[in-house]
């Protein structure tokens, strides 16, 4: 079961914008542009939201495929369950390829699903795309090449099982990198930065995933999220760490004091290897006010562990059969506006959407980890 999630956002346009003569509407265009902001709002939170560390989001595709935790009705028992499944697969930052394709449309079948589609930002399947490049031979569709356009780009991956589609969405994207100079709140409403504790330390784990490529210096930061938005960046330690095989890295960090808006969650940066405080931090991973006071990913209380799962500058991806016996999106009340009442030489509005999307078959979704945003090797 999934509960039903409400977005939603006022809109307003003054009585002397929708007098003005102009060859746009205002009324209209601000109708239209709530709209877009409940779609892209949605779009993000079909695959990123969870109620856990937001409680005004809806769990999103990833959270219900990984369904971490030990009470019953979860499907995984912790993180390293979820991630030692022969449905997560990790590229450790290489691109998607073909052969990944037909490997995870193995998986689906294998759990008497049929792969239909595959879902990534616009440069992972323009990566995958680009691989097809330099096997063409043979000059495709003769009257274009006569007009001087050559090539051609895939839209669909042909495996063992059927037809791949490949579908790519912006929305998809973790988010922009931050350098800690430049990142401020972006909500006068978002909490306040958190508390730099002790310095990061390295951990001797068993479970650690970094790997000789992964070895060199990198600095880790962090910031506080709520429904709101999210803080400013919060640089974790004085100096650099040494990323080592067979450790993971330890950060410690308590919410910051003051504002009347609490952080609901934590997001956790690091830079690429080798690069300085001052240069670009990428997200890694969220989690929430309850898994920093427990400790996350084999952490003690009030800390966090990353043991090398997620790598800086890398995208997710998942193969599934799209079909409601796997996967639908539940509307209780499709995008829909609401008009208010006039109180001012005003009118105002209320664009909104009830629903949530729905997972019934988990195992037909393989989703890919640590996808490289460029073609490699």
């Amino acid at each position: 079961a999934e509960k039903i999630k409400s977005l939603q956002v006022t809109g307003e346009v003054t009585m002397q914008a929708q007098m003005v003569r102009s060859y746009v509407d205002a009324m209209a265009k601000e109708v239209q542009n709530k709209v877009m902001w409940i779609q892209r709002r949605a779009n993000e939170f079909l695959t990123t939201g969870n109620e856990n560390l937001v409680g005004e989001q809806w769990n999103g595709i990833y959270q219900q495929i990984s369904n971490i935790g030990a009470g019953a009705g979860n499907i995984h028992t912790s993180l390293e369950n979820y991630h030692s499944q022969e449905y997560v697969i990790d590229l450790r930052g290489a691109s998607l390829k073909q052969e990944n394709v037909e490997a995870a449309g193995v998986i689906v079948d294998k759990f008497y699903g049929t792969p239909t589609h595959l879902f990534s930002t616009t440069q992972v399947i323009s990566a995958l795309a680009q691989d097809y490049y330099s096997d063409q031979r043979i000059l495709l569709d003769g009257a274009k090449a006569a007009q001087g356009v050559f090539g051609i780009v895939p839209k669909v991956s042909t495996t063992t099982m059927g037809d791949i589609a490949l579908m790519g969405d912006k929305f998809m994207t973790k988010g922009a990198p931050k350098t800690i100079a430049g990142a401020s709140a972006d909500s006068s409403k978002a909490p306040v930065a958190p508390v730099a504790g002790a310095n990061p330390a390295l951990a001797s784990d068993t479970l650690a995933k970094f790997v000789s490529a992964d070895a060199g210096t990198t600095r880790y930061a962090v910031s506080a999220i709520n429904r709101y938005g999210e803080s400013a960046l919060t640089l974790l330690g004085a100096a650099d760490i040494t990323v080592t095989v067979g450790s993971a890295i330890d950060l410690t960090f308590t919410a910051g004091t003051g504002g009347s808006y609490a952080a609901t969650a934590y997001r956790i940066y690091r830079t690429k290897k080798n690069v300085a405080s001052t240069g670009n931090f990428y997200p890694l991973f969220d989690i929430a006010t309850s898994e920093l006071a427990a400790g996350y990913d084999g952490a003690a209380a009030l800390s966090v562990r990353d043991r090398g799962r997620v790598l800086p500058d890398t995208e997710s991806a998942f193969l599934c059969e799209m079909s409601d016996d796997v996967m639908a999106f539940k509307q209780l009340a499709p995008v829909s506006k609401l008009d208010l009442a006039v109180l001012s030489m005003s009118r105002r509005f209320i664009t909104f959407l009830f629903a949530t999307p729905q997972v019934y078959a988990p195992k037909k979704i393989v989703k890919f980890i640590n996808v490289g945003k460029a073609l490699t090797a």
